[in-house]
């Protein structure tokens, strides 16, 4: 593999990429979906499945490393990449946790009078283990 020129012309927004876009493909199967549901083909039960697409769109994030990083990685070694790849990690896990705990409702699984008493005992778990430390 070449080594990295900052001064080479790199692909920019105006080239064509190559590849297939995966919001894209979500996207059109989430169309598809709606459509089916419209004209009756599909059960509207369905559409209660619709916080998979928060985990979908956060597992492609964790899973995908944009190109930039990897220009990173040859420029200034793995180590500089790892502080600015952190911001679109913890979005992709915020995402796949919020999917989660919304198709717990959905399905109702958890009843929602549960939140309320849930949050507290929570808050009050964190404090009890943040003194315990």
């Amino acid at each position: 593999m070449e080594d990295f020129d900052p001064r080479r012309p790199r692909r920019g927004r105006g080239t064509q990429r190559q590849g297939v876009s995966g919001l894209g493909l979500l996207l059109v199967a989430a169309g598809a979906v709606a459509l089916l549901v419209t004209f009756s083909a599909v059960p509207a039960e369905i559409l209660r499945y619709w916080p998979l697409l928060l985990v979908a769109v956060g597992l492609f994030g964790l899973l995908r490393r944009p190109g930039w990083v990897r220009e990173l990685d040859l420029w200034a070694g793995p180590e500089a990449t790892r502080t600015l790849d952190r911001p679109r990690r913890l979005f992709s896990v915020l995402l796949v946790v919020l999917g989660a705990v919304c198709l717990l409702f959905t399905l109702n699984l958890v009843d929602a009078r549960v939140i309320g008493p849930g949050l507290l005992i929570g808050v009050g778990l964190l404090l009890v283990w943040r003194r315990a430390r």
